[in-house]
Parts: C-alpha cells; sequence; structure tokens
C-alpha cells in the first residue's frame, strides 16, 4: 500500500481504489445517480458539434462516452489515474483514453472546449490550485471548466442519528486516510472566479435516500466498501455499521445523503 509524507493512502490503494473488489458497481450507480443532473449542465453550455471534451477522473467511462453519442464529430479524452475499468471495455473513435494524474501531469493548454471533473477534486490536495491548472487547458473564449463534488449532510439535520453517524464516519474515514476535504464544494465558484474563469454557474442536487432506487443501492455499495475500514480505524464497530445500514430497509425511513454542488464557468 502507498502512503505519502502525511501517511494518507493513495487513492488507488484507498477505499475508492479501482482495484477493490465491487468498486467497478459503486461507479456505474454513481454514474446512474449523478449523471442526469451532469448531464442537464452540460446541456445548458454552448458547445459545437466539433467540440473537445477532456473527462478528468472518467471512472467507468460513462459519461465519455455519452459525450461521444452526442458529439461524434467531435473528440473525447477520458483520463483516470488508473485506467484499467476504461481499458476493459470497447470505444468508439471519438474517445481516447489516457492514464493522467491530475495533481502532477498538465493536458495541451488552450485546447479543450469542455474539461470536466466529478467527485475528483475533493480527495486531492491542493483544489483551488488544480482548478487553476485545468483552467490553462482550456480553449480561450469557448472552454468551459465544470467541477462537481459532494458536500455531506450534517449530523444535526438528521432525524436518524444511527444513518447519520455512519455518513458522518465515512466523511471522517475519507478526511484522515485520504484527505477528502468535504467543505471543498462550497469554495468551488470562488475557486472558478480567482482562476479568472467568468459567466459561473451553480447548481446543486441534494440526494434523498430511502426511497429504494438507485440512490439506496449507491450507498449501500459505498458503506459495503467502507464498512472493514471504519471497524479497521476504530470508528464504528460493523454492529454501528450495520444499524446505519439497516435505515435503508426501514419503509418509513426518508433522509438526505449529500449535496452535489456543480459549478461551470467558461475561460474568457
Amino acid at each position: 500500500m502507498t502512503t505519502d509524507e502525511s501517511g494518507r493512502t493513495s487513492y488507488d490503494d484507498g477505499v475508492l481504489g479501482h482495484a477493490r473488489p465491487g468498486e467497478l458497481d459503486r461507479l456505474a450507480l454513481l454514474e446512474a445517480t449523478c449523471d442526469p443532473a451532469t448531464w442537464d449542465v452540460i446541456a445548458g453550455l454552448p458547445l459545437t458539434p466539433d467540440a473537445s471534451f477532456a473527462v478528468v477522473g472518467a471512472g467507468n467511462g460513462r459519461l465519455a462516452r455519452r459525450l461521444a453519442q452526442r458529439f461524434p464529430g467531435g473528440r473525447v479524452m477520458a483520463t483516470d489515474i488508473d485506467t484499467a475499468l476504461l481499458d476493459a471495455q470497447e470505444w468508439p473513435s471519438p474517445v481516447t483514453v489516457r492514464p493522467h494524474d491530475v495533481t502532477r501531469d498538465d493536458l495541451t493548454p488552450a485546447e479543450w472546449d469542455l474539461v470536466h471533473a466529478r467527485a475528483v477534486l475533493t480527495h486531492l490536495p491542493g483544489p483551488e490550485q488544480l482548478v487553476q491548472r485545468m483552467a490553462s487547458w482550456l480553449t480561450p473564449g469557448r472552454g468551459w471548466l465544470v467541477v462537481e463534488d459532494p458536500t455531506y449532510l450534517k449530523p444535526a439535520l438528521s432525524g436518524r442519528q444511527e444513518w447519520a453517524a455512519l455518513l458522518e464516519n465515512c466523511e471522517t474515514l475519507l478526511a484522515t486516510t485520504q484527505g477528502t476535504d468535504a467543505g471543498w464544494a462550497g469554495r468551488i465558484p470562488a475557486a472558478m472566479a480567482a482562476a479568472g474563469l467568468t459567466d459561473i454557474r451553480v447548481s446543486v442536487r441534494v440526494a434523498t435516500v430511502g426511497e429504494g432506487g438507485v440512490e439506496d443501492r449507491y450507498w449501500r455499495a459505498c458503506f459495503e466498501q467502507a464498512r472493514p475500514a471504519l471497524v479497521a480505524h476504530g470508528l464504528m464497530t460493523d454492529e454501528e455499521v450495520e444499524r446505519g445500514m439497516s435505515c435503508l430497509d426501514d419503509p418509513t425511513f426518508r433522509d438526505m445523503a449529500w449535496t452535489m454542488v456543480s459549478c461551470a464557468a467558461r475561460r474568457p
């Protein structure tokens, strides 16, 4: 397992690493829950049929594939620090796959009409500086940066403390082992402005749970994947994890999980 000088686990070796059993399914559920709102953001941008797209942290690649279908005359680059899940798929000709660590590796500057990163920067050090870096990749005058990251439900806002405790301890686990900054989402618009971007647009989507749909399945997958680490780090017992997850089995349970903040801005 790889750690940095702070003792934090590298992303690919951590709770959300692509090699973990179940990660492919978890990413597919994340895409199913978040892609509709993401696509609403992208559909509202003035993109040309031959636009160029860079999907940073492409995960399982569903968004990259949809961009290729919607813009067959354009080109799409799907990047990730670990491209194993992307390499295992067949891709249409507009799509290329590239291993890429956004904290160290640049893309060609002033070349991309849309750069997108969802649930990526919140897990990385110096997200404000990464926004500056990604802004330099945008085509002047028409290039758009879209950054989407979550902020979690605060325990005091929930009527079910066993549910709130599970969310809070998962947030703590990611913060201590991966350096995840759950407060970053609220700073995205200011970071966009500081990077010199204009036409800043912000939208939010609140994830609700308890209705037995894909959102519930996504959170079950997250909790099952985090369970061993929650116990190993002394944050929760296995029984406490189970009590939190059991809320999803209660037909009377309705609550919130996170708010996904989406911010789009243009390079002038």
